[in-house]
Formats: structure tokens, sequence, C-alpha cells
């Protein structure tokens, strides 16, 4: 079995899961794509390295992505066989690199558009190039990106608590924690309360909005693009789901970690597979005049 292969199968993420859907080949380089995305990840987040030596893993990423140096065998040589059978624009995924080594010195972001900043290195970056790898045309793009943003959403209001507690990080904005009278030591006590609901609420529609501009970008797309990206769609399915989750639980972010069971990720690749995945609790991005502000602010 490829080292990719170990990698993917050991990590019994949601992505690795919808890959089954992949005819062999494509299911084979997602499987690449995801183990380089999992090394790159593990290397800050790891214990036992100090952070010149984590920074110097990462370099070496670099020159494997780039060519400029000779991979040893294994996922290193996958990854660069990855790169040049596909002929991968690697901007993407140096951006991932660059994203993950901010966390080595983590630094919480002030506003939205810093946190959305660090999102598009950590996940539209990576949605960009899986689309690519499914096989879709450049036309998935702003969908790559409003999926990556809202999934990545999703993921900072599910981790509060145990990105605090294991890396000492906080992804949510200092001035938003700010405006609802949320603290750090919040967090780090894990004090839940209506000010933390009311926080969590906020993000969490801004992680709605990003999940009503994919399905509105995907629906424009080919019936090509549409198939290639059916793993994609499963995954919208099962982040939105969990997103509903913490919103029907009032975010009880302390005390659990939200997740899906395999039998409903099976189903939702079904539902994928089968076209019916319009979901109407998806708002309008025009109903969402919220943040058009925002918006303007970030460009």
């Amino acid at each position: 079995m490829a080292e990719s292969d170990t990698i993917t199968r050991n990590a019994k993420s949601n992505l690795a899961f919808t890959l089954m859907d992949l005819p062999e080949e494509k299911r084979r380089h997602m499987a690449q794509f995801y183990a380089f995305c999992r090394i790159v990840d593990d290397i800050v987040d790891e214990p036992g390295m100090e952070p010149q030596e984590r920074h110097t893993a990462l370099d070496r990423w670099v020159d494997i992505i780039s060519l400029r140096c000779k991979a040893d065998d294994g996922i290193e040589s996958e990854v660069q066989n990855l790169v040049s059978d596909l002929q991968l624009d690697i901007a993407p995924m140096l951006e991932l690199i660059d994203g993950c080594r901010g966390d080595i010195d983590p630094q919480q972001p002030k506003t939205r558009g810093e946190m959305l900043a660090y999102a598009y290195k950590v996940a539209a970056c990576v949605g960009i190039t899986s689309a690519t790898v499914m096989g879709a045309s450049p036309a998935a793009k702003n969908y790559a990106i409003a999926l990556g943003y809202a999934l990545q959403m999703v993921n900072i209001l599910r981790d509060v608590a145990e990105d605090c507690r294991k890396y000492n990080r906080f992804y949510l904005p200092s001035d938003d924690m700010e405006l609802f009278g949320v603290t750090r030591d919040d967090i780090r006590n894990q004090r839940y309360n209506y000010r933390m609901r009311q926080l969590l609420a906020y993000e969490a529609a801004l992680a709605e909005k990003f999940f009503g501009e994919a399905e509105e970008h995907y629906q424009t797309l080919s019936v090509e693009d549409r198939n290639a990206l059916i793993p994609a769609q499963a995954m919208s399915l099962i982040y939105h789901t969990i997103l509903n989750k913490m919103q029907t639980d009032e975010y009880r972010v302390f005390e659990r970690r939200y997740s899906v069971n395999n039998f409903r990720k099976l189903w939702f690749l079904l539902r994928a597979r089968l076209g019916t995945v319009n979901m109407p609790s998806f708002p309008s991005v025009a109903e969402w005049g919220f943040f058009r502000k925002d918006d303007e602010d970030e460009k």
C-alpha cells in the first residue's frame, strides 16, 4: 500500500471518507494530496519539536513541491509525482504551508479580515487544489474558496476549547470577542454563558453565509464540474450538519465535540451522488447585507 493511502486511512477524517466516491486514479491522487496536507499540519501540531525544527521541516516541503530537491521514497516522491503528473499550480500549496507556519508562533487575529486571511491559506487553498485534483475546471475556484471558508469556520467554532487547551491558540477575532464581552480567560476557563453563546452564534452566522455562497456558486457550474465535486458537496453536507448541531445545542463546545456518524456520512455522500444537494436551509447571499461592510473592508 502506498504511504499516502496509509496516512489517509489512519486519519479517519471526513474528507478521507468522502473520497470513496472517486474513480480509482482520482482517489489515489486525492489521497496523495490529503497526505501532504496532513503531514504539513502535523509538523506544526505534533509535540516534541522545537520551533526551528518545525520551520526546517516545512522548508523541506516547500522544496519538494517546488521540485527543487530530490524526494525521498514514499510520500515525498508521491507528492512530487502528483505535482508533476497533474502539472499543479503550487501557489495554493505554498499558501497552505505559509498558513500552517503561522501556527508555530500563533497570533490571535484582531479582525474578521485577519481571521479570513488565515482561513484562506489553510482551508480555501486546500479547496482550490482539491477541486483541480478531483478534475473540476477553473470555473470551480470561487466555489472551492467559499466552501473552504465555511468548513474552516465550523472547525474554529467546534474546536475553540481544544485549540486553546492544547495549543494556546485563539482563532476568533479579538474585535469580535470584545464586542460580546468575552475574554481569553473565559475560553481558558470554559465559561459557558450568554455572552459566549452570542459570540459563537455571531461567528456561526458567518459560516452560514459562506455555505450559502458556496451553494450558489455550485449551482452555476457545469454538470461535469458538479460531478467532479461530489466529495466536496458531501463535505458541505457533513459540516453544515455539524454546524446545525452546534446551533441547536446552543454551542456547548466546552462539553462535547460535535461530529457526524459514518452512517449519516454515507447518506450524505449518496445524496451528493444523486444530485439532491440543494439545501434549502442555506440562506441566499443576498439576504446577508449584514456582512456587506465586512466584505468590502476585506477587499
